[in-house]
């Protein structure tokens, strides 16, 4: 498991169209392969618990309710943000608590 990701990352407030795409995104990477993704959007929050692991460049996830396994490409950029492509689209995080 990549000791960089751990921690609880935001939406990168500069990353507007993430926010308009996606909603305020909170991710919570646990050292267990936990991870607590929260979406604010038009006044709701939603939360899914998923587990996870990185295999190279990918951060695979699984959320235990629907058991179906996604794939994202993920990178630390030289700024330090998590910048995550999935389906063509990229979206950049910034870490919030380690």
């Amino acid at each position: 498991m990549s000791e960089e990701i751990i921690g609880t990352w935001e939406t990168d407030p500069e990353d507007v169209k993430s926010q308009q795409v996606y909603g305020k995104v909170y991710m919570e990477f646990k050292t267990t392969g936990e991870l607590i993704y929260t979406i604010q959007l038009k006044g709701k929050v939603q939360k899914m618990f998923m587990t996870y692991e990185i295999k190279g460049n990918r951060l695979v996830t699984n959320q235990t309710s629907a058991q179906q396994k996604e794939e994202t490409e993920y990178k630390i950029l030289y700024d330090g943000k998590l910048e995550l492509e999935f389906g063509g689209v990229k979206s950049k995080y910034i870490k919030v608590k380690s």
